[in-house]
């Protein structure tokens, strides 16, 4: 009877053990600090243990193991006392489904799905253990971190953002976001990944003049077109760039646009997005041309066009 009760014992502990190793490995660490912030005990605790997460897993390991191979010697130990030599068959027999099933893949299973529910409310008991092995959880934790190396500041960078759009996800999910907010936030957060040719008009939609073009055929297509900046290309080159109110405000009216051009911004067309953002802002133009490896014109970005790219809601 004690021998069943032991074993049976070492099985629970293995059970929950096993779980726990697979929720530390499932856990959301935004929605737990999420938890953190709204100051529930049970995230704090568990926030506390995460702080340093190889001491914790060597402790789940070091338990689940141990209760394992005790399970294991009791069952043998047993079935061999009763049975003879024969002990040990009937132990490999009846301990492989118990261990592979029960005490793996159906705990496993479990605490994947609710990994900070069930990691929350063991938590007292994973402080306690850790308090208990320390010496051998603080001489695991030194030979882990020779072994696992440190993440580095842009790995770290990447992290957070990918835990920005999980907190936007998150947000939508309880209401405190609408959809198209979150999808706002994700174009924001991936907006450093798009480059010049996602965003531009390419040249055969793009309304241009010629330096030698007149006044009058300008300004009837830029009222066509209903824009007011164009571009002035030559042989396929943007050489500058037209606004049309230097005609409007320009009371001695000239004859050709070569007299209104002013200098233009260019991009390659793999060159980031945010990089021709900053470009524009610091030459105070909203419009920038964008060319091919020959220097020939193959569109043109603008301000409002980045923002569209900004603010529109893709297939997230």
């Amino acid at each position: 009877m004690t021998y069943t009760f032991v074993i049976l014992l070492c099985w629970t502990v293995s059970f929950f053990f096993a779980g726990i190793e697979a929720g530390l490995l499932s856990i959301d660490p935004v929605r737990l600090r999420h938890y953190v912030k709204q100051g529930k005990a049970s995230a704090l605790r568990l926030e506390r243990l995460t702080k340093r997460p190889e001491r914790l897993l060597i402790t789940v390991l070091l338990v689940t193991n141990m209760a394992n191979i005790c399970g294991l010697l009791l069952l043998t130990k047993r079935l061999v006392s009763s049975t003879g030599n024969a002990g040990f068959f009937w132990a490999i027999l009846l301990a492989l489904p118990i261990y592979l099933f029960v005490l793996s893949v159906l705990p496993k299973s479990l605490f994947r799905r609710f990994p900070l529910r069930a990691l929350a409310a063991l938590g007292g008991v994973l402080n306690v253990i850790s308090i208990l092995l320390w010496p051998i959880l603080e001489l695991g934790g030194r030979i882990g971190r020779i072994f696992i190396p440190q993440a580095s500041k842009n790995a770290r960078l990447f992290i957070a953002r990918e835990d920005l759009k999980q907190i936007a996800v998150q947000g939508e999910r309880e209401g405190s976001l609408t959809s198209t907010e979150r999808a706002m936030i994700h174009n924001v957060v991936d907006f450093r990944n798009v480059k010049a040719s996602d965003v531009m008009v390419p040249i055969a939609k793009v309304v241009t003049v010629r330096p030698d073009t007149s006044i009058d055929e300008t300004l009837k297509r830029s009222a066509a077109a209903d824009v007011d900046r164009l571009p002035i290309i030559s042989e396929g080159q943007a050489i500058g760039i037209l606004n049309i109110f230097d005609i409007v405000f320009d009371q001695t009216r000239r004859e050709t646009v070569a007299n209104y051009s002013r200098r233009i911004v260019t991009a390659t067309e793999d060159e980031p997005a945010y990089r021709i953002v900053q470009r524009l802002r610091a030459a105070r133009l909203g419009l920038a041309a964008v060319v091919d490896s020959r220097k020939q014109l193959v569109g043109i970005i603008t301000g409002e066009d980045i923002i569209q790219r900004l603010v529109q809601i893709g297939a997230l």
